[in-house]
């Protein structure tokens, strides 16, 4: 082998190392933002799991908590029908303060038992909302592709999310998931990825910019 056959195979292999080092690279990214996305989830999901669990002691302590009633027994009755049982009206105290106490019990069941629906409806309102809001809208996906296409400079993933977020309020978009989302594009090769340093920017592809020209103008208006 000359010494020339023997340096274009070195920079042959310099090359394809590079290249697998800028893949494992981009790949630890990809995973680290989706390990980061799904510890956000898991945590919403614990808050909600405590809150529910709450609402479930809460109506768990219900049960039990108003007494069965009695069923009057045969000698029971047979003394209320004897005359001379006028004696037994010194009770009426007492039987009067124990169905008191039942109708207080009630009705603190009754509040407990409103506060747990209330604070379950809230939550579940509040979820309905959320998706309902993360549901409006063209996908994140197509508003990130048609951002990148409006843009003469590569971008960021955060300078992509905040531009998305003031575009459209009403959506929930953080710089995780539109890093996610933006590695998709990638790996779909509808956005170009290029890593300077420890910044990674993005870029949409020439060739799959006139299919999104319509949502780029609109991201482009809401944008201004």
């Amino acid at each position: 082998m000359t010494v020339q056959e023997n340096t274009t195979l070195k920079v042959a292999y310099a090359g394809k190392v590079a290249a697998d080092l800028a893949e494992n690279t981009a790949e630890q990214d990809r995973i680290r933002a989706e390990i980061e996305t799904l510890q956000t989830q898991l945590a919403t999901l614990e808050n909600d799991h405590a809150l529910l669990e709450s609402v479930s002691a809460a109506l768990g302590d219900t049960t039990g908590a108003v007494p069965a009633p009695r069923r009057a027994t045969k000698k029971t009755a047979a003394v209320a029908k004897k005359p001379a049982a006028k004696k037994p009206a010194a009770k009426k105290p007492a039987d009067a303060v124990a169905p008191k106490k039942a109708g207080a019990k009630k009705e603190a069941t009754k509040k407990a038992t409103t506060v747990a629906a209330k604070k379950t409806a809230a939550t579940t309102g509040g979820a309905k909302e959320a998706n309902t809001g993360a549901d409006k809208g063209p996908a994140l996906t197509e508003l990130i592709h048609a951002h990148l296409s409006s843009q003469s400079e590569p971008r960021t993933a955060r300078e992509i999310a905040k531009a998305l977020a003031d575009a459209n309020p009403g959506r929930n978009v953080n710089d995780n998931l539109v890093r996610t989302t933006t590695e998709r594009l990638v790996a779909r090769s509808r956005v170009d990825r290029v890593k300077q340093g420890s910044t990674v920017y993005y870029t949409a592809k020439a060739d799959a910019a006139p299919a999104a020209s319509g949502l780029a103008d609109k991201a482009t208006v809401a944008a201004s």
